[in-house]
């Protein structure tokens, strides 16, 4: 390859890496979307090849800077003294240095002084000088874009319209995740790829769960009540049984209907879910549940069944991330919804966390409904510290996180 091949090369490298930064800072400030593929790295390839250029022309922008101061200093000379028509002074004279590209004007006045055609030399150095110029115009406009670009792509929008929405993060959220301009450009946003539907604990123990479809009753032998009267007696209930065990049976039961898989061909559940991605965790936390150790489980919902995290009484952690309700400890058992959500974002982009959320109501409806027509007291709680409850079902908080707690047991009255 030829070094002007190399420049060529180069050049459309700048331009490209250039039009890239520019246009994703530009998007990120605007619609605050900061999860493009690569816009780091773009960025520093740009400052690579412009070093790169600046070594390759380094002799001509020399040249260009030094013709150009010389330029002034020729013209206060030559305003002061012009050389005689005719004379001998091109005979003379030292020669001077010149370029194709920016011919000496001195130079040119001491060969024109001599009778010498400098015409085809005044052509070449202005052809040569309106290329360089609109060369160097255009990496100076892609210098200024590409500075605003990372300008903007530093200084995000939140900051800059937080002030609009009176301080309301929700509010700002909200208004950021409607569907828009994103979906034109979604193919330039590194959403990630689709990760597995389940998630399980292979080194964990094991406990196989009674099939929930055996005996559907409310453990009095009576049958279920049917939808209507499970709906208008549903209630929130906090008051439970400190005494009261919950039946194995009854906890396959909730967690079937919870979530459980009811078409095995197409994995569907009966939960609705965006897309059928099915982003949501249940953790039961058990205190009292027959022939179950206390302890934190988790349930394998491809084979219902539960893997033991964590053994021993978690009452009181539970309570303490729990903003200290101590009805979270008094519940045979308190199940902690979580949401994964790369398996909806890679997607739904950046609708994901409000359709998370949406399912996360819909599986604790599910729990209200199956308690209820089992004689179970239950009740939904949001109130919680995020980072102690994490911690508490070892999830790191952002790609896995805790949504919601979800108490049920015997209830005193």
């Amino acid at each position: 390859m030829k070094r002007r091949d190399l420049d060529y090369v180069v050049i459309v490298l700048l331009v490209g890496s250039s039009l890239y930064v520019f246009v994703t800072g530009l998007i990120a400030d605007t619609m605050g979307l900061h999860h493009f593929g690569f816009h780091s790295q773009v960025g520093y390839l740009w400052i690579s090849l412009a070093v790169a250029h600046l070594i390759q022309t380094w002799v001509r922008v020399k040249s260009f800077v030094r013709h150009r101061f010389r330029a002034k200093s020729s013209d206060q000379r030559d305003r002061s003294c012009q050389p005689p028509i005719g004379g001998n002074h091109a005979a003379s004279a030292k020669p001077l240095e010149s370029s194709p590209q920016f011919p000496d004007r001195s130079l040119i006045l001491q060969r024109q002084a001599a009778g010498v055609d400098n015409s085809e030399v005044l052509a070449k150095g202005a052809k040569a000088g309106r290329n360089a110029g609109r060369r160097y115009l255009l990496l100076a406009m892609l210098a200024i874009a590409t500075g605003i670009g990372f300008d903007r792509f530093i200084t995000p929008s939140e900051t800059l319209n937080l002030a609009d929405t009176g301080n309301d993060i929700g509010l700002l959220y909200h208004r950021w995740s409607q569907p828009g301009y994103a979906e034109a450009i979604g193919t330039l946003l590194n959403w990630g790829n689709q990760p597995s539907r389940y998630k399980t604990y292979p080194n964990a123990p094991q406990i196989d769960l009674p099939d929930p479809m055996t005996n559907l009753a409310d453990g009095s032998g009576r049958a279920t009540p049917d939808l209507v009267m499970t709906l208008t007696h549903r209630r929130s209930r906090r008051n439970y049984d400190p005494n009261s065990v919950m039946s194995l049976v009854h906890l396959s039961q909730l967690l079937h209907l919870a979530q459980g898989i009811t078409w095995d061909d197409r994995e569907f559940r009966t939960v609705p879910s965006s897309g059928a991605l099915y982003p949501l965790e249940i953790y039961p936390i058990v205190n009292r549940v027959e022939g179950l150790e206390q302890g934190l489980y988790h349930h394998g919902i491809q084979h219902h069944n539960l893997e033991l995290v964590k053994a021993g009484d978690l009452r009181q952690p539970l309570i303490r991330a729990g903003l200290n309700q101590a009805f979270l400890g008094e519940a045979a058992v308190c199940f902690v919804v979580s949401g994964i959500f790369q398996r909806t974002r890679w997607k739904y982009h950046e609708r994901t966390y409000r359709y998370v959320l949406t399912e996360v109501g819909h599986l604790g409806q599910n729990l209200y409904l199956a308690a209820t027509a089992l004689g179970l007291g239950v009740c939904c709680v949001g109130a919680f510290f995020d980072d102690q409850l994490n911690q508490l079902l070892e999830i790191d908080g952002d790609e896995e996180a805790a949504l919601y707690l979800v108490t049920v047991g015997k209830t005193t009255a």
